[in-house]
């Protein structure tokens, strides 16, 4: 019995994340394996919003309040239940507390759709980030909760005191995670999502009530959500009010559209971006948050399907654009790019940048450069404009 091309392609894929954490586990450094933490968790996190924004079309700006409040709830389970054999069931805490807040949150949320929904999470975010002062025995007040996640026995056996048995459990449920967002995908309620999202009148007129539709996505992407929260706390074994901030949510917001809404692939991109550009580009320029923002703008003005989309167009040599003309294309205008926003922030702020031998540069030289680099990304950009408003 052969298996069918689908099949085949998922177990192959599945081999190659098994070994790629494995190898990681076994010959990565603390640092290594704290970025890699830090990715899947957020590929998680990902994958939830995916599903309420990417699949039901539901923008919110409050999906964190899932997220941080798992986190709560798994912080404090872990005080419960020190000395219990239930480790690697720990996420399931937070699981349960996403889909409670789904319950309890999401029903009146989603009566409404578009700009009323949006609005209603966003400020149903800021109501629950700013309760952390008013009940410091939950939220633990300014300082919020620290956590020990070795007091909870290993119902394997395992050493969690280690970094490299914690991103095993991490990449565990991550796949858990992935594995059923992929499966929703493919079921009746998954093709319902797509249809509210389309044509929400179209499917009203065919029986379907789009706010049960939209009550269900959200209370299995509050749950995923939920596992990503208890996830970070445990990784981290601390939890703050950031967690159920709207920096949070923006986050959340931003990797999944910048990695693609399309693609279950999309948010593991989205929040591989989002980790090294927090934790590797902000070690080493201070414009690390322009250059997050700038992408943003420029995916959603020009790639509004993320770098995955983009990647497939360009793969598929859509409108005579190779992928190898494209790829050279993107890495000459982000030189340039880097180039005028460092020589801009080293004359403006006085501060030498780590670009090679920009430090000795003249004042003259460096003025030079930065009209010479502007110049080139000013012109991209107006040929990009113009190529953009030509195919609409």
């Amino acid at each position: 019995m052969t298996l069918a091309a689908p099949a085949r392609s998922a177990l192959l894929w599945m081999g190659v994340y098994a070994v790629v954490m494995l190898l990681l586990a076994g010959l990565g450094s603390g640092f290594v394996l704290q970025l890699a933490t830090q990715i899947l968790v957020l590929w998680c996190f990902g994958l939830s919003y995916q599903l309420l924004f990417g699949r039901t079309g539901m923008l919110s700006f409050g999906h964190a309040v899932n997220f941080g409040l798992s986190a709560f709830a798994t912080a404090h389970a872990v005080r419960w239940l020190g000395g219990w054999p239930l480790y690697e069931v720990l996420p399931l805490v937070g699981a349960a507390t996403g889909l409670l807040c789904g319950l309890v949150l999401g029903f009146p949320v989603t009566r409404r759709s578009g700009v009323a929904f949006s609005m209603v999470t966003l400020g149903l975010g800021e109501l629950v980030a700013a309760c952390f002062l008013m009940f410091p025995g939950f939220f633990g007040g300014e300082a919020g909760i620290t956590l020990q996640r070795t007091r909870v026995g290993s119902l394997l056996g395992a050493d969690y005191g280690r970094a490299s048995a914690q991103l095993l459990l991490t990449a565990l449920w991550a796949a858990g995670v992935f594995a059923v967002v992929r499966w929703l995908a493919r079921t009746p309620f998954g093709l319902a999502t797509l249809a509210v999202r389309e044509n929400p009148q179209r499917v009203e007129f065919l029986g379907f009530r789009t706010a049960t539709v939209r009550w269900v996505s959200c209370l299995v992407a509050s749950a995923l959500a939920g596992v990503a929260g208890a996830l970070s706390a445990l990784a981290y074994e601390m939890v703050t009010v950031d967690a159920v901030s709207l920096h949070t949510s923006a986050n959340v917001l931003l990797m999944t559209v910048i990695g693609g809404l399309g693609s279950t692939v999309g948010p593991l991109i989205g929040a591989t971006f989002l980790t090294v550009m927090q934790s590797v580009v902000s070690e080493w320029t201070r414009a690390w948050l322009f250059y997050y923002g700038f992408i943003f703008v420029t995916l959603v003005w020009m790639a509004p399907e993320g770098i995955t989309g983009l990647w497939t167009t360009a793969r598929r040599g859509r409108e005579g654009v190779s992928l190898a003309k494209a790829t050279a294309q993107a890495l000459g205008f982000g030189v340039a790019l880097v180039i005028f926003i460092e020589t801009a922030y080293q004359l403006a702020l006085g501060e030498p940048t780590r670009l090679p031998g920009w430090q000795s540069l003249p004042p003259a030289a460096l003025q030079a450069t930065l009209w010479v680099s502007g110049t080139v990304v000013a012109l991209w950009m107006m040929r990009t404009l113009q190529r953009a408003e030509a195919v609409t």
